[in-house]
């Protein structure tokens, strides 16, 4: 009895297996031969499209998707482009296409006209054979070096309100750098000391920016032999950024300087009056604040990464900025 049941069991599970496979190789899971179940699309809006094509803002009212997604555009039960979400604000969002599977629909989207969404992998929507069988399937990007060409994903502007005025596209820049900030050693004489700094800068209107930043290191025997002396540095700016060759940009900045110097230890011990005063002379003869000038260099390394070099009367800066 347990061989009849172990028979019929093996039997229906082949069969199954068989009505599965066939469905596959007929298409109908979306490979060809039916359509793809609407419900696992949402329903969206082309808003705006690029001078190039290869930008769309379309509406996100499912909030279906979010920025980094890699989402597909189905248009008539066709899959038409593979794109990635560049921002999402105020339900819509800007996507960058990176691959066009149907080139024929894909130059008939137009605004204002309404498109299926799938967020995520696609690739049950595509039958493999008929892919290979398609010689006008084209990619943008092709490979990995094509995510760091600057002609395909920095051309075009990706911001939602298609804001073609600024030549940094996102709002924020953090840097990290090394700072030569001019001082005086233990002699008085004029002497730069380096400062590990950090910086936050804000785009306030088109190519504007305001930054702050904040570099600190410890001068050791100063003002007096085993004493050690904090060295801060905390320095506002206004800047205006003007593209230049090479994918780079000069900001020419002014702004506001405040340079501090605390040691607690400077004019205490057991020493004479006068070498106290000395110290602490020393001291306040580090600190000082005033106006300040100069310009950054902003070099594009690859997408969101940048080499940065200020010149100014402020200080000498080395370092990376990254943007978001």
């Amino acid at each position: 009895m347990r061989w009849i049941f172990l028979l019929i069991f093996i039997i229906s599970f082949s069969t199954s297996a068989q009505s599965i496979v066939d469905e596959l190789d007929s298409g109908g899971f979306g490979g060809g031969g039916t359509t793809f179940n609407a419900a696992e699309m949402s329903t969206e809006k082309i808003e705006k499209i690029s001078a190039s094509g290869r930008v769309l803002i379309l509406t996100n009212n499912s909030g279906g998707y979010g920025k980094g997604d890699f989402i597909s555009i189905v248009l008539d039960d066709k899959l038409v482009n593979r794109s990635i979400v560049a921002k999402t604000s105020n339900g819509s969002g800007g996507i960058k296409i990176v691959k066009i599977y149907n080139p024929e629909i894909n130059k008939l989207l137009r605004p204002g006209m309404e498109v299926k969404v799938i967020r995520g992998d696609d690739s049950y929507f595509l039958n493999r054979k008929k892919a290979a069988e398609n010689p006008e399937e084209v990619a943008i990007i092709q490979d990995e070096e094509g995510l760091f060409d600057e002609s395909t994903l920095l051309e075009d502007d990706l911001s939602l309100e298609e804001n073609t005025n600024r030549k940094i596209k996102n709002d924020n820049l953090v840097s990290i750098f090394l700072s030569q900030v001019e001082g005086v050693d233990a002699n008085r004489d004029s002497k730069r000391y380096s400062q590990v700094s950090g910086a936050w800068a804000y785009q306030l209107d088109d190519n504007i920016w305001g930054e702050a930043s904040y570099g600190q290191t410890t001068i050791t025997d100063f003002p007096g032999d085993q004493i050690d002396t904090t060295f801060t540095s905390l320095t506002l700016k206004v800047k205006y950024t003007v593209e230049a060759p090479f994918y780079s940009f000069i900001q020419p900045y002014a702004g506001y300087q405040i340079i501090n110097a605390d040691s607690p230890e400077a004019g205490t011990g057991d020493i004479d009056p006068t070498q106290a005063e000395d110290e602490l002379a020393l001291i306040e003869t580090l600190k000082k604040s005033g106006p300040v000038f100069g310009v950054t260099i902003l070099k594009r390394l690859v997408p969101g990464w940048f080499a940065r070099i200020d010149v100014g009367s402020d200080a000498l800066n080395f370092g990376f900025s990254l943007e978001f």
